[in-house]
């Protein structure tokens, strides 16, 4: 037994020490009935591992700080960078688990609960993440007689978990249900029986090892084509019938705007507060032209809105940590508590705008994206926050225009660079990328508006109503 698991220790540190250069993270999920041993599973792999690459996440008791936010917000937050490994100890399967043991879920709750754990690990297959999932399985005489043994942990845990851990006949309908309806391709649960101790870390151990040197064996996943990503490219429109028939011509005279910025501004002013005391998020993302007056839209947004209702979040190229993670895993985390304003400046659209268009995300990457961006944006709408997506439109003439003027202009020329003309080089591909942008992720829970940008007077105005409406919509003062 020892020079197995002697060998064991060695195997899995040189695994550990491969990872760190590959192109990918390793997720470990366990799971399994209080009693099973999943504590000491941790205590034991991070004994076999390096544990300086190798991160334990405990998901036992949510804070006010997680409920404020959608529910994955609170495992992205612990998502490994490539290269590393994360152990959920408590996962995305554990609330699940307690609901169905108890009897509190709807049947199509529950599909609906087991759909998105899918679609989640789907997006993290797709990534390239290797998922191990292991089920401790334990016999009911040994799980008392552990529970007995350990009285002191069963106290401290939150009473859903102590419910799960006494009705065994219960947790174990509930976990047999959970495990095949999530036991798919993207996947597979692996079971080991947890009634040893030591033949259960080993068993465990060994299964982390065979599918870390098989996924080294096995070609890049995520690269097979999609529904999603076929829907992409059939049955387009011509981009010249959808934006080009925008109008032009649509404008404010000074007079009439500084009206209407006055009145919208009061208004979006008070419905900030409101918005705040329902604990109802705004999340408004800006996308547009370069020079088509994004920044600006924006500080006409915030101004009269408190400073401690908002935050703006710039999009640019991301930093080696973001780009280390899922596309996605830097928006997650950048997510505030219920109640405020987050304006996004760019935004997750870059995977089907700018890393489509300069071929920095693959084929396959972006195509797969638009379920993924929609699947967020509708987890967002279901927190009960408002999302509001506005495009920004101008005509290649006016575009031509506001960069001759940042050229000629000196506090404005640090907007102008090299990349701004490179862009307008290809005008026509990101036309078509905004085309299908707009075609594949406005839903009914996260629309997209698309603002006739010419006059930045005109639009301004334009973006205030729509903000203030959808407000007074979802919080029904309209």
């Amino acid at each position: 037994m020892k020079a197995r698991e002697k060998a064991l220790k060695h195997a899995l540190l040189q695994a550990q020490r491969d990872l760190a250069t590959r192109d990918y993270p390793v997720i470990i999920v366990l799971g399994g009935l209080p009693g099973a041993g999943k504590s000491e599973l941790v205590h034991q792999l991070n004994e076999w591992l390096d544990p300086r690459f190798v991160t334990t996440s405990a998901q036992w008791k949510h804070s006010d700080e997680e409920e404020d936010r959608p529910y994955y917000w609170r495992f992205w937050r612990h998502m490994p960078p490539r290269g590393r490994m994360t152990i959920f100890l408590g996962s995305w399967y554990t609330q699940l688990l307690y609901d169905g043991a108890s009897g509190r879920l709807e049947p199509g709750h529950y599909d609906q609960q087991l759909k998105r754990i899918r679609q989640f690990e789907r997006m993290l297959r797709d990534e390239g993440v290797l998922l191990v999932k292991v089920w401790l399985q334990v016999e009911r005489a040994t799980q008392q007689r552990r529970l007995t043994e350990d009285s002191l942990r069963l106290r401290h845990l939150p009473a859903s978990a102590r419910a799960w851990a006494e009705d065994y006949a219960a947790a174990q309908r509930a976990a047999k249900t959970v495990l095949q309806g999530s036991d798919g391709p993207e996947a597979r649960w692996q079971t080991v029986d947890a009634d040893d101790p030591h033949e259960r870390n080993l068993i465990a151990g060994e299964t982390l090892l065979q599918m870390m040197n098989a996924h080294v064996a096995r070609s890049a996943p995520g690269i097979g084509e999609t529904a999603a990503a076929r829907s992409a490219d059939g049955g387009r429109a011509a981009p010249s019938q959808a934006l080009a028939t925008l109008p032009r011509n649509l404008q404010l005279g000074k007079q009439e705007y500084r009206a209407l910025l006055r009145e919208q501004q009061q208004r979006l002013q008070k419905l900030a507060w409101q918005a705040h005391d329902a604990g109802r998020s705004l999340i408004a993302v800006f996308e547009g032209w370069d020079a088509a007056g994004k920044g600006s839209a924006i500080r006409r947004v915030t101004a009269p809105v408190d400073p401690r209702l908002y935050r703006v979040i710039q999009s640019s190229a991301p930093s080696d940590e973001e780009r280390a993670h899922h596309y996605l895993w830097r928006y997650w985390r950048s997510l505030e508590r219920r109640g405020r304003i987050m304006l996004f400046d760019r935004s997750w659209y870059g995977r089907v705008l700018v890393e489509r268009v300069e071929g920095f995300a693959h084929l396959h990457a972006w195509q797969r994206a638009y379920a993924e961006i929609n699947d967020f944006e509708s987890q967002l709408a279901e927190h009960g926050s408002i999302v509001v997506k506005f495009w920004l439109h101008i005509s290649p003439e006016e575009q031509l225009k506001r960069f001759r003027e940042r050229e000629h202009t000196p506090h404005k020329q640090h907007k102008i660079t090299a990349d701004d003309w490179r862009n307008r080089a290809r005008w026509s591909d990101y036309e078509q990328a905004v085309l299908d942008m707009l075609q594949l992720t406005s839903t009914a829970t996260a629309p997209w508006t698309v603002v006739a940008a010419n006059d930045k007077r005109y639009a301004r105005v334009h973006i205030l109503q729509t903000l203030c409406d959808a407000l007074e919509t979802a919080l029904g003062t309209q």
